[in-house]
């Protein structure tokens, strides 16, 4: 699993943060390296394309009075990072290529009767889930590891209108995925931008998921650290090969 990277500077500033509930001395005699500020505008650049730069307390401080205490700087996720393909006109852009590829009902295939319910990212086989499997939130069949997305077909997206807008909809995940170089990411089909996914939303609303096609995991999620970095841009993202 790919995972997120911050910054050296700001990294030392998020281990501040969590020396702020100890005690009045952390507050009032912070560390010299770590950049103290009144707003983010006082803040230096984080010198990576996927973060910028925030001025706050920590969240259980945030009553102290800013005239007699300085907040400090941190990196948070760049916002609004839009996943919206079609917002894309270069039809030669690796995203709408992988987009536009993938946005096909006929390459979703149901799972075989036959041979794979009961198996992950299917139904169950009657009520039964295979060893080692058991029945998620959509009623597939999921290995139920907290540390792992829920298993979804492409019919478990919550959409706005019709199914039509939710074909391809794992390529936008990875579109964000690999622009954060970080698996939790996912797009948010009511905001069109990219998200830190959350376990208690729908999947397509910000929730937490990973499409399964024909009981496997949907080959356009790529593994294994391919990332650009604090360097990247919409056009280096990458995607997983689904052959021909």
């Amino acid at each position: 699993m790919t995972m997120s990277r911050t910054p050296v500077a700001f990294a030392l500033a998020l281990a501040t943060l969590g020396m702020f509930g100890v005690s009045c001395t952390a507050i009032l005699a912070p560390r010299d390296d770590v950049q103290r500020c009144g707003s983010a505008d006082d803040c230096d650049p984080t010198g990576d394309k996927r973060y910028v730069p925030a001025c706050r307390f920590d969240d259980e401080n945030v009553d102290l009075d800013t005239s007699q205490v300085d907040k400090i700087c941190i990196a948070e996720f760049k916002p609004n990072v839009g996943c919206e393909p079609s917002s894309i006109s270069n039809p030669e852009h690796p995203f709408r290529v992988a987009f536009d590829a993938a946005a096909d009902s006929a390459r979703y295939l149901t799972c075989d009767p036959d041979t794979q319910l009961g198996t992950m990212g299917c139904p169950p086989s009657g009520s039964a889930c295979n060893e080692g499997l058991a029945v998620n939130a959509v009623g597939l069949c999921d290995d139920n590891d907290p540390a792992t997305p829920m298993a979804v077909q492409v019919t478990d997206v919550e959409i706005p209108s019709s199914l039509d807008d939710a074909l391809g909809h794992e390529v936008r995940d990875q579109f964000c995925r690999s622009f954060f170089c970080d698996d939790r990411f996912v797009c948010n089909l009511d905001t069109n931008f990219c998200t830190v996914c959350d376990d208690d939303k729908t999947y397509g609303q910000g929730g937490c998921g990973e499409i399964f096609i024909g009981g496997a995991r949907s080959c356009v999620y790529e593994d294994g650290g391919a990332c650009e970095g604090s360097n990247v841009s919409d056009t280096t993202v990458t995607f997983g090969s689904c052959g021909a």
